[in-house]
């Protein structure tokens, strides 16, 4: 195995070209940051490059719904079906078909019930995501406090709290995927987080 790969550069020139211009105003630079640091936990934790390259252009999937269905066309053509098949699957229903983003709760309601059957290699992407998102949160509310959560995300402390409870509670119930030491991290991560945000509220 070799260090460079020309496909993954090509999914970071694709994130580059349409994911990063969609970064808020405050908080660009993790924004921006963020498909490289998935990639990062990905390859850390062994995932083969198909799935790095999906979790890079998951993002892409998830960030720019009201373009969905062309970039799906042009990830396909660019990267194969598989590489496709593994983003749609790692990506969260944030817009609905008219490109409206949807409510938070039934965004995560769905991911849930979608994590229950997917296949393990979009698993291994949306814990990723999780770990990365998890540690970003965890830093904020050390640094700033409970109240400022929601600059990091869409979710209330309680919301967290929830997500982070029912998705580990689901994981658990994947013999089928074996990626334990990816789950531990997690589990010790939103464990902290939550201590963090309860600590905060007290």
């Amino acid at each position: 195995m070799h260090g460079y790969s020309d496909r993954l550069h090509h999914a970071f020139s694709f994130a580059a070209k349409h994911y990063a211009p969609r970064a808020p105003a405050s908080g660009a630079a993790e924004f921006i940051a963020h498909p490289g640091n998935l990639a990062v936990i990905l390859a850390r934790y062994g995932a083969d490059l198909a799935t790095v390259e999906a979790g890079v252009l998951h993002l892409v999937l998830e960030e720019c719904g009201e373009h969905r269905a062309s970039l799906e066309r042009k990830i396909g053509a660019k990267f194969g079906p598989v590489v496709l098949a593994i983003a749609r699957d790692a990506a969260e229903p944030r817009y609905d078909e008219r490109g409206t983003e949807r409510p938070w709760r039934a965004v995560k309601l769905d991911m849930l019930a979608h994590l229950a059957v997917a296949e393990p290699r979009a698993i291994d992407i949306c814990v990723a995501d999780e770990i990365h998102a998890s540690g970003v949160t965890l830093t904020a509310v050390r640094r700033l406090g409970s109240e400022y959560v929601r600059t990091v995300g869409s979710a209330s402390s309680a919301q967290t709290i929830w997500w982070y409870r029912s998705l580990l509670e689901l994981l658990e119930e994947r013999p089928d995927w074996p990626r334990t030491e990816m789950l531990g991290e997690l589990r010790m991560l939103s464990a902290d987080l939550v201590r963090a945000l309860r600590a905060h509220e007290d």
